[in-house]
């Protein structure tokens, strides 16, 4: 394909084969306590936590709920370094 042409199957008609998307840092911050159901079925090796997918659930291992011992809702964009619960790897 040209990569000055727009692929109609993209989700950003401005996006070209020239601009793939960024994927996101390999060292964006995750904090160790955050769960979803696929870290416990292909395992946390194999689960991209450094951003959210549509379709994940997401929750504290140290409250099993989705509210953080801190009170806030957990997520990758949540679960960062400036909440005092974080927990590097």
């Amino acid at each position: 394909m040209d990569s000055n042409r727009t692929d109609p199957n993209r989700t950003d008609p401005n996006q070209t084969d020239a601009n793939p998307p960024s994927p996101a840092p390999a060292d964006t911050p995750v904090c160790k306590r955050l769960r979803t159901k696929m870290y416990y079925v292909v395992g946390r090796e194999h689960v991209n936590l450094r951003e959210s997918s549509p379709t994940a659930q997401y929750w504290c291992s140290l409250t099993a709920t989705v509210i953080g011992p801190d009170d806030e809702t957990c997520s990758p964009e949540t679960c960062q370094p400036d909440r005092a619960c974080f927990e590097t790897e």
